[in-house]
């Protein structure tokens, strides 16, 4: 089940360029191996929405189709859920394009994710992220 909106993906080319214009708080910052990218995350105070800025650090990097077809910006729009197996069997079942058949480890310790694609009605590309035990 969709808990929230956690954040929202920005792609950009260059991670240090973009950290100079965020008028926000930075939360956490690092590399997620999995997909090849470096990630920042921040947010305005009092908010737990965070922007995620998510840049390539190798060639095979998730993102390197999204620069070279769109540019830098909007990536996607991640949910937290409650139990990320069965939402993720459910995104598929509702005829969503699982990028990840499986959950990986994510850009903030304890964190889950998979990434989906639900189709041309929308060309959402989303992350469910599960925390876990989180308090």
């Amino acid at each position: 089940m969709i808990l929230r909106i956690d954040h929202v993906g920005v792609v950009t080319a260059d991670l240090n360029a973009s950290l100079a214009v965020m008028d926000m708080k930075c939360t956490y910052s690092d590399d997620v191996s999995a997909y090849g990218v470096a990630t920042s995350f921040w947010q305005c105070p009092g908010d737990t929405t965070s922007i995620e800025l998510v840049a390539p650090v190798r060639a095979d990097a998730a993102v390197h189709g999204h620069l070279a077809r769109l540019g830098p910006g909007l990536n996607h729009v991640a949910f937290e859920v409650d139990d990320i197996d069965a939402d993720l069997a459910a995104l598929q079942d509702r005829g969503a394009i699982l990028v990840d058949e499986k959950p990986c480890q994510g850009g903030r310790p304890g964190l889950r994710v998979a990434f989906a694609h639900l189709g041309p009605a929308t060309g959402l590309l989303v992350e469910l992220v599960d925390y876990g035990n989180r308090a």
